[in-house]
């Protein structure tokens, strides 16, 4: 970064934070996507060794802890493959260099970054493209096991794009044995889809007539059948979801515009070309959150970001909105210089009462501080640790208070330790703690200030180093916190320091 530039960032995150203008929230969703088709985020190298590449992932989670980042949609299927043990698909290509090789020494790459993840106190949601089998990223040899092989009859092909047929009703219930496979081996928070149904380009045309007249179900036409073969499969993943594991969330990414005429943009018409209904999952509550990627600038002449955040606040109802920001492209040298569009979004975001925040495409633009976006988050916009939004629907019960706090003060540390609360009527006790910290003031829980700590995975003992701003009357409170991070009543304890 040149000199001019580095300036001119600082100046900005100056009149950020003296105007005040970033309204931070208690809780908000702050999110990232790891992508690791075509090595976009991880792996960089697909020949690097295993320790290199669990090093690297630390590395990124460790920058992404800096930033209060609190949820990764990690990558973990993205053409018809796998970046974990999987009972049905080969290992990716992207993390070996070649698809159906494992690790060598061996690690499971979801299962380590969801340890990563929940060690740090973040969710991790396995991020799937369920259609999708081959891809123009690059060009490889598929393994003799890949469905492609395994399976021709069910692959449509679009010259070198290939994807799963959706309205082969076999290919269904493959998909849906995918997702099981991951739903109950693996610790994951939530299961994310992309953007990628139908195909962008070329546009579908006679590709899966034979499919129509096989299995047409009824409909007369094939547009309609053709939506209907997604949502039904969105309906049935949700469903599976919250049989084996209703704490685990469900959403999708898709595209931004979904049809031209409601936010009044001139762009690609998602419903039509791709297939894509939002609104239906939204309206009959097939997902628990939508990420509609508004991925063009607040001033973008057909597309605009001032125009479709705000059609998309007024149709989300009782669903969770987290809006996809293309950061890694605003970040550049090429839009920086400009002005500071995804500080900007974000204020947006803030004064829509139904966003609960954003996830960040992709996480290198804040692992490799792209045009000072980490010094950005971490300084201003999620300068303080924040909870997650609840989701009343799945979860709506909070822990009991924590019990038995107590404190201790040597030369150099305040010690707080208690006991974890009495299961409550839902048989749960905490998932976790959060610390509030008061210094010569009156409790308020409700400012993301007083939050100094929160402790996920649960532990029943925090330590508070002295320093010369701890001076006078001073009030602790913990509350402890489930797995959808409802919070309990606080218990608080004062101290005075002289």
């Amino acid at each position: 970064m040149n000199k001019s530039l580095a300036i001119f960032l600082i100046a900005l995150t100056l009149v950020h934070t003296i105007t005040g203008e970033t309204l931070t929230k208690k809780r908000e969703f702050r999110g990232v996507w790891i992508a690791t088709v075509g090595n976009i985020d991880w792996p960089r190298s697909r020949t690097s060794t295993s320790g290199q590449k669990i090093a690297e992932l630390v590395q990124i989670f460790d920058k992404l802890k800096e930033a209060n980042i609190n949820a990764v949609f990690f990558q973990v299927r993205t053409e018809g493959d796998a970046l974990y043990q999987s009972n049905y698909e080969p290992w990716s290509y992207w993390l070996t260099n070649e698809q159906g090789k494992s690790p060598e020494p061996f690690f499971d790459p979801l299962e380590f970054a969801i340890s990563e993840a929940h060690s740090r106190g973040m969710e991790l949601h396995a991020w799937f493209n369920p259609y999708r089998v081959e891809s123009d990223t690059g060009a490889y040899e598929r393994f003799y096991k890949h469905i492609s092989k395994t399976k021709p009859e069910w692959i449509l092909s679009f010259g070198k794009y290939k994807m799963l047929d959706p309205g082969n009703p076999e290919v269904q219930n493959y998909i849906l044995n995918v997702i099981v496979d991951v739903l109950t081996r693996y610790d994951v928070d939530g299961i994310h889809f992309d953007d990628y149904f139908y195909p962008y380009t070329p546009k579908i045309t006679n590709e899966d007539s034979l499919t129509f007249v096989k299995y047409n179900r009824g409909f007369t036409n094939i547009d309609d059948w053709r939506r209907d073969n997604i949502n039904s499969l969105m309906k049935r993943i949700y469903q599976i979801i919250k049989t084996y594991k209703p704490y685990v969330k469900f959403g999708i990414s898709p595209f931004g515009i979904v049809e031209n005429k409601y936010a009044g943009t001139d762009g690609f018409n998602s419903y039509h070309i791709i297939y894509c209904d939002p609104l239906t999952w939204i309206r009959e509550k097939y997902i628990d959150y939508i990420t509609p990627q508004l991925y063009w600038e607040r001033e973008h002449p057909k597309a605009p970001y001032s125009k479709l955040l705000p059609w998309w606040d007024s149709v989300v109802e009782d669903r969770h909105l987290y809006v996809g920001l293309f950061s890694s492209r605003f970040q550049s040298r090429q839009f920086i210089s400009k002005g500071f569009e995804i500080g900007n979004q974000i204020e947006l975001n803030r004064k829509h009462k139904n966003v609960y925040g954003e996830v960040h495409f992709s996480a290198k633009a804040i692992y490799e501080n792209q045009g000072g976006l980490l010094d950005s988050l971490k300084n201003n916009f999620y300068q303080f640790p924040a909870l997650l939004p609840t989701m009343k629907w799945i979860d709506s019960v909070p822990p009991n208070k924590i019990q038995n706090l107590n404190i201790q003060k040597d030369s150099i540390r305040i010690t707080l330790e208690w006991k974890e609360p009495e299961i409550n009527s839902q048989a749960e006790t905490a998932y976790g703690y959060v610390i509030y910290r008061f210094v010569n003031e009156e409790v308020n829980l409700d400012n993301p200030m007083n939050i100094i700590k929160i402790i996920l995975p649960k532990k029943e003992k925090f330590v508070d180093q002295l320093n010369k701003n701890l001076v006078g009357e001073i009030t602790y409170v913990i509350t402890a916190l489930d797995r959808h991070q409802n919070e309990s009543e606080g218990e608080s304890i004062r101290i005075v320091i002289k």
